[in-house]
């Protein structure tokens, strides 16, 4: 899915992001986005267990063992996704998917490292659903490349700029976790512990490094091909402008610089002038705590 700013309504989700100079030459119009999601949504299931996962985290000690509440909650999860992966193919869009996927992989990920190791049983419900989530997306894809249908989705030329990390609010319309209202959320913001090191998504050349309104410390690279990532909320850039970087070379560290609720980076991608899912051109091939299930494809691409 790619955005112009003029059907976006608005430069970005955060108002005070606008301070940022954009990538593209396209004025901001004035009118606020009112575009509905298409299709039923497992997105609000995932981001509420993924906020409550972080509160029970919060609430017991380190290396205790998986809490009760805790297994409850991953099997209440386990019972959604099913119900989800009854819809048919048209009522799972791949991108949704793929947050899916990674939301589950990234909470059991965080999970297992504060609780230690899983019963078993719940090991199992985990690894099952993780393998279905990923045997869809496969399937998806590969109805994709015989439709020649969304060429965007099939390729990944970008690597995931954090490792292991959550989402906790995708591209698209959102509820403005600050003020309440209704905007458009132009990048992905992805979890991390503070200081957690932020890398460069691809090859390319930092056109931009430090204070950028609401994006608090952002770092801004131009990638050939008309492309153009940035990474936003940084606590620290470890770049300068000029610099030619290349894929998974450090640009920044996580952080909650500008306007931001919690430590997290916001990444945005720009395509030739067009705010896009980055999603789209992430690899759906990352690594996050749950191994692959014997049998069970991996989604190609660079990582």
């Amino acid at each position: 899915m790619k955005m112009t700013f003029a059907e976006a309504g608005i430069l970005s989700s955060e108002p005070d992001e606008a301070e940022a100079t954009p990538p593209v030459h396209d004025p901001a119009p004035a009118a606020v986005a009112t575009e509905a999601p298409q299709g039923p949504l497992i997105d609000p299931t995932l981001l509420r267990f993924a906020t409550e996962a972080r509160w029970r985290r919060g609430r017991h000690e380190q290396g205790g063992g998986f809490p009760p509440d805790a297994v409850e909650a991953w099997r209440g999860l386990a019972a959604d996704l099913d119900r989800y992966l009854l819809r048919p193919l048209p009522q799972t869009p791949l991108l949704e998917l793929v947050r899916a996927r990674l939301t589950v992989e990234a909470e059991w990920d965080y999970d297992q490292r504060r609780y230690g190791e899983p019963p078993a049983d719940l090991l199992s419900l985990v690894q099952s659903r993780a393998g279905r989530l990923s045997t869809r997306i496969e399937t998806e894809r590969a109805i994709g490349m015989a439709l020649e249908a969304r060429p965007t989705l099939l390729a990944a030329p970008l690597r995931w700029p954090v490792e292991k990390a959550g989402i906790s609010s995708p591209f698209g319309v959102r509820i403005d976790p600050i003020d309440g209202s209704r905007r458009m959320h132009l990048g992905l913001d992805l979890v991390a512990e503070q200081g957690a090191v932020v890398e460069a998504s691809a090859r390319g050349w930092v056109v931009r490094a430090g204070p950028a309104g609401g994006y608090g410390l952002m770092v801004e690279v131009r990638h050939p091909g008309d492309l153009t990532t940035r990474y936003g909320h940084l606590s620290e850039i470890l770049c300068a402008p000029g610099d030619a970087v290349e894929a998974g070379q450090p640009l920044g560290l996580v952080g909650q610089t500008g306007r931001a609720t919690g430590p997290h980076l916001h990444f945005e991608v720009w395509k030739g002038g067009l705010a896009s899912d980055p999603l789209e051109l992430l690899s759906t091939d990352r690594v996050a705590g749950i191994p692959t299930p014997p049998g069970v494809a991996s989604s190609g691409g660079p990582r």
